[in-house]
């Protein structure tokens, strides 16, 4: 199992995905990021989900709107990787958490925020050591 991201193919972006779900209040947050093959962030989304009836559903609500949120950013390759192995063996691959965590941060920082948000090569702060260690990791497989 990946235990650390993996930069995709070129011409592939990769996009991983999340969701954090409150499982008293059956709602859920999901966040994404999209990464080229350098490993340089294309564009990253976190989104509030007013019901989900538990965690599997956030999970597999995230990876829709991850989809949404690739077709917006007019991605025609597009590798998707969540730590949902329910919904990534529909769909492509399974990675371990520490190597999503980019994607789990975004969606535990939708929790703390008021609206949707929306980033183009960029993503929150609160993400940026995340990237730094997945890039770290890209250069010491090299």
């Amino acid at each position: 199992m990946n235990s650390c991201w993996k930069p995709p193919q070129d011409p592939f972006i990769k996009v991983n995905f999340d969701a954090a779900f409150k499982v008293t209040l059956h709602q859920s947050y999901s966040g994404f990021i999209s990464r080229n093959s350098r490993g340089q962030v294309m564009g990253s989304e976190t989104i509030f989900n007013k019901f989900a009836s538990d965690s599997s559903t956030a999970k597999a609500i995230a990876c829709l709107q991850a989809l949404d949120f690739a077709r917006d950013m007019g991605f025609t390759h597009v590798h998707m990787e969540g730590d949902s192995r329910t919904t990534i063996v529909k769909i492509n691959q399974h990675v371990d958490r520490r190597a999503n965590m980019v994607a789990h941060i975004l969606a535990k920082e939708r929790m703390s925020i008021s609206e949707d948000r929306f980033w183009v090569e960029d993503l929150p702060a609160v993400a940026e050591c995340y990237l730094a260690r997945d890039l770290a990791g890209m250069a010491s497989q090299s």
